[in-house]
């Protein structure tokens, strides 16, 4: 439904002119009376708007149309409320638009009408309009507070403008414009923090205290935390120390950075120390991503037995492990060695009803190659695949990486039509492991094969398959069809490329060249257990898995 005020100025000057006239006759009241009338339908259909937002946008205009018709006029309050309830739809621009009706319309703004359009313009990236909007407070006669300056100052650090903001944060100390209060300083430590100017912030914790601002649980936490980040668990520690003596009560996002700094320092007796003061001593419940912490540190340090007693006491307090525990156990087990442990921790999973994500599987192929196993690896993927699980573009790109460097070139070339046939459209990074793997087992004919689907696809060899052929031309110099390969990426501008000429891509017209895209770009792919154009048989695949290469026989 087309808004009322856009409507009318479409109309004609006149027509807009008019509507103004008889609005401005009875403009909204500032002012409460003594027996505040009750609220109406509409009022209340706001309030309830301004806490949950609209079902659509539309409601919301019509909303707004209504508004500006209901007589007697309604007050600022409930305009805000409106826009309140856009900014819960993250509308922001919306928010914008409507409030600069508002001031056409010359409805009576307060402070925090202007509070919310200045947060939409933060939200938006418009910090021009933002200040814009500061000015006009002052304009209106209009005195900012402490809010107003809090929005623009993470405003601006969410933009990472730390050092405007230490300029804003300054002037209203210097020149007492506002007094800040514990959030102002708090969102400025904050921000500092977050940008890296983690000594900045510990300096204006201190300036605070010094000042009469006593700082709060979430300041306390985040100069904490910042500190953890810097490796400084020790001055963490005491300042978590001064902090219950002075009667401000920690909670579970005081404790997890510090647990975390001390498992990163693989001081795991404090860590467990700090965890069971937290439970004990502050009666404080860790959460599941406090157990994590442990799970994965233990994980890392090949600490599995630690890892699987934390999981167990996760068990016994009410607290799922979740798809970032059993990931973090699935790498201790493939750290170790002990893919039938990592089997069991997948049908865990699956008993749990935990769906395993692309990590889960990539963390498992990935082990098994590096442990040259990537025959067990690809029988494993195919049954992954027969299952109907989904898997990205590096569970592929990372069997075919190890099948090649365990020397398993066909396998690698088969399993590559398997990913062409799957839809999965290889990329430069794809190519060039395969070609490196055929040059390096002396498979010069599909490299050279290779080099041209490449080329076709629009893609350059990379540095390491250049510097790998021109290792092979100088032991082989006069094999013929190493020096076809060699013309061949002469041809394609390989060499004139990686000396900084411009080269323009190869494509056939009939086809268009795909951009070379990073793993987190291509969608997932989702198999079924029945393969639309490749069928794989995994009792074939699993006894081929017994068979080394046809060119070298390669057993398990």
């Amino acid at each position: 439904m087309t808004r009322l005020v856009p409507f009318l100025r479409r109309q004609g000057t006149n027509c807009y002119s008019s509507f103004l006239r008889h609005f401005h006759s009875n403009p909204p009241s500032l002012f409460s009376t003594p027996n505040p009338p009750i609220p109406t339908d509409l009022q209340l259909q706001l309030l309830g708007y301004s806490k949950s937002g609209f079902r659509k946008l539309d409601d919301a205009f019509n909303m707004f149309d209504e508004m500006l018709q209901t007589r007697p006029p309604l007050p600022v309050i409930n305009f805000n409320q409106l826009l309140s309830a856009l900014v819960k739809m993250k509308h922001y621009s919306v928010a914008v638009s409507l409030f600069t009706d508002m001031c056409y319309l010359r409805i009576p703004l307060n402070i925090i009408t202007f509070s919310i359009a200045i947060d939409c313009c933060c939200h938006s990236h418009r910090l021009d309009y933002a200040f814009s909007l500061l000015a006009g407070i002052f304009k209106r006669g209009l005195v900012p507070d402490a809010f107003v300056y809090n929005i623009l100052i993470r405003g601006l650090l969410s933009q990472r403008k730390s050092d405007e903001a230490e300029v804003l944060f300054k002037k209203l100390i210097v020149f007492k414009e506002i007094e800040p209060d514990v959030v102002t300083f708090t969102t400025m430590i904050n921000g500092l923090a977050k940008t890296g100017h983690a000594a900045m912030a510990l300096w204006l914790f201190n300036y605070m205290e010094d000042n009469d601002c006593k700082p709060n649980k979430i300041t306390y936490s985040t100069v904490i935390h910042s500190l953890c980040k810097r490796g400084l668990v020790n001055e963490a520690l005491e300042l978590h120390s001064k902090m219950v003596r002075k009667g401000i009560v920690p909670d579970v996002m005081t404790y997890t950075p510090i647990i975390q700094g001390l498992c990163t320092s693989e001081k795991w007796e404090e860590a467990a120390q700090v965890l069971k003061q937290m439970i004990d001593d502050m009666n404080i419940s860790p959460n599941v991503h406090t157990f994590n912490i442990f799970v994965d540190a233990y994980s890392k340090a090949g600490k599995l037995d630690d890892a699987k007693r934390v999981i167990k006491i996760m068990d016994e307090n009410g607290k799922c492990p979740d798809i970032i525990t059993y990931n973090s156990l699935l790498e201790a087990y493939c750290l170790q060695g002990q893919f039938d442990g990592a089997l069991d921790v997948l049908n865990t999973m699956a008993h749990r009803m935990i769906i395993p994500d692309c990590y889960t599987y990539n963390i498992l192929l990935h082990g098994l190659c590096q442990v040259g196993r990537p025959v067990e690896a690809l029988a494993f993927f195919y049954k992954v695949r027969g299952q109907g699980h989904q898997v990205d573009y590096v569970t592929y790109r990372t069997l075919l990486d190890g099948l090649c460097k365990n020397q398993y070139v066909v396998k690698a070339l088969s399993f590559f039509k398997v990913m062409k046939c799957n839809g999965v459209i290889p990329d430069k990074d794809t190519y060039n492991i395969l070609i490196r793997g055929c040059l390096r087992n002396k498979k010069y004919n599909e490299a050279c094969g290779l080099i041209d689907e490449m080329v076709d696809h629009g893609f350059l060899a990379d540095t390491f398959t250049t510097s790998l052929l021109q290792i092979l031309l100088s032991e082989e110099a006069q094999d013929p069809t190493l020096l076809a390969i060699h013309q061949k990426c002469l041809q394609s501008g390989t060499y004139k490329e990686k000396h900084g000429v411009h080269i323009s891509k190869i494509v056939h017209s009939h086809r268009p060249a795909p951009n070379s895209v990073s793993s987190n770009d291509l969608p997932y792919v989702e198999f079924s257990s029945k393969p639309v154009l490749h069928k794989v048989n995994l009792d074939d695949v699993c006894s081929d898995a017994n068979a080394g290469d046809t060119d070298q026989d390669r057993g398990v």
